[in-house]
């Protein structure tokens, strides 16, 4: 046992209550550390007497170092009235008691290194032949000006390896040979401190002593709400797997409870670090994975596998080394790439669509380009004095028509290329035109009258422009398709503000749509709309909700129905992002 580095293990154990034999103490835990203060040798019989007693009793080793206050042969005596086995104790070995000639100044002078590691050799020892710990007193009553400042150095050191080991220890201080330094200083290495008050022994626990456990509770505290505050899972294991703290997040991912996760094989929780191997391949593939992130299967209580990251680090604690693995549930993350890529696979085939609806707008203008270029053709085969004059507006509006189709074109590759989302400062109302001139052709020759109504004040948003020009195209040709066997083909686009954010609405006169339509309107290709391509509400959906708006359809009761977005304005939004910041 290293005296540096207290045993884990051990610290466990010290948890357990003793029987003390001493009625102000009561059952006190291992590692308790306590100072007797006393009169004369009647008052350290009074308490070590009983004190001895209950350890032989208690399966304990016991070492009691005597002084001039009360001499060995005296102490000897005194158990031995009590204790009328105490002669096989002696020679069994499970008490000694000693000169503090022959444990404290052995070689004429105070080393407390030297006596540290004698109590050390004397607990292995002990534990070695079976007892459950040891418990020991010694005096210091020999104690001389010069020792007194070393002694309250090995009295200080040794104070946190005795409260990490089996040990129960009582010093013993007498009251005539301690000034005011002294007793304080006793009285603050010590937890407990026993004085007889009024003829009656008590007990009280030092001020320095309780104020820095104080401290220790509260940073244990402050540490446990931190680990139990994290959002992933932490689990400490030992060298063996067997898991010696899990967080909450850890207890709910597996859904264990604390008291059933701890004293697991953490390859019960991750199966990827199962320890039937073998022991030595179990500590290899821990020093392996130590500071890297994996990806595997974890199993939950009911035996559900899920996925997880979890990534290693190792902890020396003392003598025993410790890992502590972080855990992340990837559950969400997984269940979010699935949605992403089904939402992607969508736009692909709405997009698809969307181009080939796109690509019959250039018919009308190649088919007039072509139209305006035979025209041209057939006036520059007349003499140059005859033609007329209108063969120059023939040739620019020929132009023209090759320019709007080359426009189309931009706006098909702009459509499908596009993979990342550019957001800009846009004004909605030219997204609309822009939108209007791509499906110009069809409205025209689906002979439905378009009309427009701007009336939002502030049209500034921040969005992709591309993408909602998409929206609004999708919307026009859906439009325009419910209504190419309807009699009277209006479709209105208007526009409205307030203080945060911009509506649009496009309304046509087509048949509607009945409520077991409405159920589906925005699942991918569902259209409520006869011969409608049935494309694009559900990528609009998932494009206006990730510009932070809204979309809706109405169905109006004569007739018609209304598809209405609203997108937040620019500063509205602007403003958000900067409170969240």
């Amino acid at each position: 046992m290293n005296i540096n580095a207290p045993n884990v293990t051990n610290s466990v154990a010290a948890k357990a209550l003793r029987r003390s034999g001493v009625a102000c103490l009561g059952d006190i835990p291992w590692g308790s550390h306590i100072c007797q203060l006393y009169n004369n040798g009647a008052d350290l019989l009074e308490v070590l007497v009983p004190y001895f007693k209950e350890g032989l009793l208690s399966n304990e080793y016991c070492i009691w170092i005597t002084s001039q206050a009360l001499p060995k042969a005296q102490a000897v005596a005194a158990l031995r009235a009590e204790i009328p086995w105490l002669d096989d104790c002696l020679a069994e070995g499970q008490i000694d008691i000693l000169d503090y000639r022959d444990w404290y100044i052995r070689d004429g002078a105070f080393d407390g290194e030297r006596v540290s590691q004698g109590w050390t050799e004397k607990l292995d020892a002990a534990l070695d032949r079976g007892y459950d710990g040891m418990r020991l007193s010694g005096d210091t009553f020999w104690l001389g000006d010069e020792d007194w400042e070393p002694f309250v150095r090995y009295e200080a050191r040794l104070d946190p390896v005795i409260i990490e080991q089996p040990i129960l220890a009582i010093c013993t201080y007498a009251l005539g040979r301690l000034g005011t330094k002294e007793a304080f200083d006793a009285i603050a290495n010590h937890e407990l401190t026993v004085v007889r008050e009024r003829g009656h022994w008590s007990s009280f626990k030092s001020f320095a002593r309780h104020r820095t456990e104080r401290a220790s509770r509260d940073n244990e505290m402050r540490l446990r709400a931190t680990i139990d505050g994290a959002s992933d899972g932490i689990v400490t294991f030992d060298a063996s797997g067997a898991i010696l703290l899990a967080n909450a997040a850890a207890q709910q991912m597996f859904g264990y409870e604390s008291c059933d996760m701890l004293g697991q094989q953490i390859g019960a929780l991750v199966p990827q670090l199962s320890h039937e191997a073998g022991e030595e391949d179990f500590l290899a593939r821990l020093q392996e994975a130590i500071g890297s992130s994996h990806n595997a299967d974890g199993r939950q209580r009911d035996d559900t596998l899920f996925p997880i990251e979890w990534t290693l680090r190792a902890v020396n604690a003392g003598e025993q080394d410790l890992y502590v693995g972080f855990i992340r549930d990837l559950t969400q993350q997984r269940e979010a790439e699935v949605r992403i890529q089904k939402l992607h696979a969508d736009r692909i085939n709405a997009i698809g669509g969307m181009a080939t609806a796109l690509t019959h707008e250039l018919n009308q203008p190649l088919a007039a380009a072509t139209t305006y270029l035979h025209t041209a053709q057939q006036l520059l085969r007349m003499p140059a004095e005859a033609r007329p004059a209108s063969l120059e507006q023939t040739l620019k509006s020929a132009s023209e028509q090759a320019v709007r189709a080359a426009k189309i074109l931009k706006h098909i590759r702009e459509f499908v290329v596009q993979d990342e989302p550019d957001k800009s400062v846009c004004g909605l109302h030219q997204l609309i035109d822009d939108a209007c001139s791509l499906t110009h052709g069809s409205a025209q020759q689906a002979s439905v009258e378009m009309s427009y109504s701007f009336r939002a004040v502030d049209d500034s948003v921040i969005a992709d422009r591309v993408q909602i020009v998409q929206v609004i195209v999708n919307l026009i040709r859906n439009a325009v398709d419910a209504m190419r066997d309807r009699p009277e083909r209006k479709l209105a686009i208007m526009t409205s503000s307030d203080s945060e954010s911009v509506r649009v609405e496009v309304r046509d006169t087509g048949r509607g749509f009945s409520g077991a339509d409405k159920a589906r309107l925005f699942q991918p290709f569902a259209s409520p709309r006869a011969n409608s391509m049935g494309v694009g509400l559900s990528v609009s959906k998932s494009i206006i909700e990730a510009h932070y708006g809204q979309i809706s359809m109405v169905s109006h009761e004569h007739g018609g129905a209304t598809v209405s977005f609203v997108l937040p304005l620019a500063n509205s939004r602007m403003a958000e992002e900067e409170a969240a910041e």
